[in-house]
């Protein structure tokens, strides 16, 4: 008996139950059952230079006749029309959106149907660059150009966060020439480049993996050196250019040189005085001179300047850097070269080659440092050119 009453009143609760749950899904039952169109699938967002891409694949669902896509918190949106001739071989349809601003945004895709019905949609975060994200970047640069006879050599800076460099210069055959410089390259080397010849790059940067657009920063048109440094005496690479007598030059200003201490040498007249065994060096018995050193040469008429060779004082490995000027009138004075040497007895000599000739009556020796700070010495100074 007791059973009995026990087991109805668990009965009674029940419906009592589900009559409850009745009413909280009543409103959905009502509706009857929802057929959604076809939902965006696989989408991606690609950003770009204040325009962003989005690619996905649209179903076979002959209701879809258009796209709508939400952003700013669904406040900023954008309706537009599906054509399935544009769908690529692989199923994607591709919108892009542009004059969009700058920042990260998540957008929500939908597929519109012929009476307005929206599918369920697809959330996807995507980022827009400008002028902001620019403003983060800088070229890369380069940190040395090595001038050669037959090639130049530059050596790249890090790249940073670029994709790489387009690089642009005139050849020898005076063709404007771009050549693709990937990031992962820390030396281009260029074979037919002239001295001389200008140049100019712009460094690439792909704010992410596919982005749809990249930046570009320009880099300030330049000049590759006018001259290149050779080893040795280079007279015979250049039958057209003599060696020019030296026997009326003069020494006209030093500022130094070792009067007593290197006995028979050591004055700055002996480095015309074409005989290798003798040297100038810098003062250093009576005061220490210090660096930089200098000899001006006066070669008694204008000269048309092709090569300069500077020798060492022999078996020596004292000198370091040093660079050529030369000037017309004595007062106005251009550098037009710079040799350094290791610290090694060879090569004893090193040749600038000048792309182009320059005129010049005045040349001056500069000795900026030293294998042996602050003392230095110079065997001979020799020009290949015309009178």
């Amino acid at each position: 008996m007791n059973r009995n009453i026990i087991l109805y009143c668990f009965s009674f609760l029940f419906l009592l139950a589900c009559d409850g749950m009745n009413d909280n899904i009543k409103e959905y039952l009502d509706r009857g059952e929802i057929n959604y169109i076809g939902r965006a699938d696989s989408a991606t967002a690609m950003g770009g230079i204040n325009r962003i891409k989005f690619m996905w694949k649209i179903n076979t669902d002959p209701r879809i006749t258009s796209g709508k896509i939400y952003w700013n918190d669904k406040q900023d949106s954008i309706s537009f029309p599906i054509d399935r001739g544009l769908i690529d071989k692989d199923g994607y349809f591709t919108h892009i959106l542009d004059d969009m601003p700058e920042g990260t945004f998540i957008f929500n895709l939908y597929h519109v149907g012929m009476d307005n019905s929206l599918s369920i949609g697809y959330e996807i975060p995507g980022t827009i660059y400008g002028d902001i994200y620019k403003s983060t970047l800088s070229p890369r640069k380069i940190k040395r150009v090595e001038a050669l006879a037959d090639k130049v050599n530059l050596y790249w800076g890090d790249a940073g966060s670029s994709s790489g460099i387009l690089f642009t210069y005139t050849n020898k055959t005076g063709e404007k020439k771009t050549i693709d410089i990937p990031a992962s390259e820390t030396v281009t080397v260029i074979d037919d480049y002239v001295l001389g010849g200008e140049y100019y790059y712009k460094t690439m940067f792909l704010p992410e993996k596919d982005a749809l657009d990249q930046f570009e920063l320009d880099s300030p048109v330049d000049k590759f050196p006018t001259y290149y440094v050779g080893d040795g005496f280079l007279d015979d690479n250049f039958p057209e250019y003599p060696k020019l007598d030296r026997t009326v030059w003069k020494i006209i200003d030093f500022s130094s040189e070792e009067p007593t201490g290197e006995g028979a040498n050591g004055r700055a007249a002996l480095i015309i005085d074409n005989d290798p065994s003798t040297f100038w060096h810098s003062e250093w018995e009576a005061t220490t001179a210090q660096l930089p050193h200098y000899i001006s040469i006066d070669m008694n008429t204008v000269k048309n300047v092709k090569c300069v060779t500077i020798a060492k004082r022999q078996s020596n490995t004292d000198l370091k850097t040093a660079h050529i000027e030369i000037s017309t009138d004595n007062h106005s004075w251009e550098i037009v070269g710079k040799v350094e040497f290791e610290k090694t007895e060879n090569p004893n000599a090193r040749t600038i080659v000048l792309g182009e000739t320059k005129k010049a009556r005045y040349m001056k020796l500069v000795i900026t440092e030293s294998h042996r700070s602050p003392s230095a010495s110079i065997s001979e100074v020799y020009v290949l050119g015309t009178e």
